[in-house]
């Protein structure tokens, strides 16, 4: 593969799928038929999916909901039989900084009071060194480069490629529009060699910078209608103890990075999630195509919305760490332990999520 390869021309595409759970599918998606015939083998009869959260909080009322859709609703809609269901609780912990010993155990908790038994649970952290592993595999095709951009720079390359692409989407000339400033656009670290590439980003594992010096990126597409394939960031440097892996790394992966390599190591066959994610299909399959991993089918769904309930994960910590709430089981919490407290068996609330169902258009449930 060729940096020219990365943007096959039907990638911005739509098409629909055949089976149940109909979403957006890309070129980028499409396996070929050494992978399928390797994943079948693999699997078998069994259909996979995950529960990924991330442990940076409390389970909430929306994730009963993606637990009833991951472990029992989506095999409904695609007909699979029950004695080839099958789901992993995944913890996403790619944050040391956000997640804790606490959170971690609280999910667990969580997902057994609700009845609900994964066929293992795993760590995207236990697959930190095959992610840096991979990594190096782009590096030296020439589909990653280590960048020394600031932050601040990176979001005015950001805004610059957004404007260009605007003017192409109404027909106007980018150039006029939004003159190129090398500087910026490509940047001065995109054509570097691999070489020296792989030399920084080994020196990034060994600790050898500080945080906010470098960063590793994928060689992707700034003229994409997404501006979540503006380069994205793969790997960042964060000297911070990791609550699951422990001391051993001083870079960590994004979750771009890591879910759909994860999903792709962990035989997934769908993956769910909901539909903010719907953007990130993009570069969820340019990075399993580009390291010619199986792609699994992702199908995004509306997010749960209830009338006077926040259900943000940022504002419910907010309530905590502000003490507006006496904790994140206070009964007037809409999370699963405060729910919990306030009376709630877990029957009511997997009757709840089952009685939603799940659709891709939003709704709000009114109080």
């Amino acid at each position: 593969m060729t940096v020219e390869d990365n943007k096959p021309a039907a990638a911005a595409e739509t098409t629909v799928t055949s089976n149940a759970l109909a979403a957006r599918e890309l070129e980028w998606a499409v396996n070929p038929p050494s992978l399928l015939e390797e994943h079948r083998k693999a699997n078998g009869s069994i259909i996979r999916t995950p529960f990924p959260p991330e442990p940076n909080g409390y389970l909430h009322i929306g994730h009963a909901k993606s637990m009833n859709f991951n472990f029992s609703l989506a095999f409904e809609k695609l007909g699979v039989a029950p004695e080839n269901r099958r789901t992993i609780f995944r913890y996403d912990d790619t944050n040391p900084e956000a997640e804790t010993e606490e959170y971690i155990d609280s999910l667990r908790r969580d997902l057994e009071w609700l009845g609900w038994t994964p066929e293992r649970t795993t760590y995207s952290s236990d697959n930190f060194q095959a992610l840096y592993d991979l990594a190096v595999q782009l590096i030296k095709k020439g589909l990653a480069y280590v960048c020394d951009m600031t932050k601040d720079e990176m979001v005015a390359q950001r805004d610059l490629a957004k404007r260009r692409s605007n003017a192409r989407h109404v027909g106007k000339d980018p150039d006029a529009e939004a003159p190129l400033d090398p500087a910026l656009l490509p940047g001065r670290n995109r054509d570097t060699s691999a070489e020296r590439n792989l030399r920084l980003f080994e020196n990034m594992r060994m600790g050898m910078y500080d945080e906010g010096t470098y960063t590793l990126r994928l060689k992707m597409d700034f003229e994409s209608a997404n501006p979540n394939m503006y380069d994205l960031v793969a790997y960042r440097i964060k000297y911070a103890p990791h609550p699951h892996a422990g001391k051993g790394w001083c870079i960590y992966p994004a979750y771009d990075w890591t879910h759909g390599i994860c999903d792709s190591l962990e035989r997934i066959d769908y993956s769910c999630c909901t539909l903010e994610f719907e953007t990130r299909r993009e570069p969820y399959y340019w990075i399993l195509w580009a390291l010619d991993m199986y792609r699994p089918n992702v199908y995004e769904m509306s997010r749960l919305n209830i009338e006077y309930t926040v259900l943000s994960k940022r504002r419910l910590i907010k309530l905590v760490d502000k003490n507006h709430v006496r904790g994140w089981d206070d009964p007037r919490m809409p999370t699963i332990s405060g729910l919990r407290r306030r009376g709630y068996t877990k029957d009511i609330l997997n009757n709840f999520c089952n009685d939603l169902g799940a659709t891709r258009a939003e709704n709000l449930i009114e109080i």
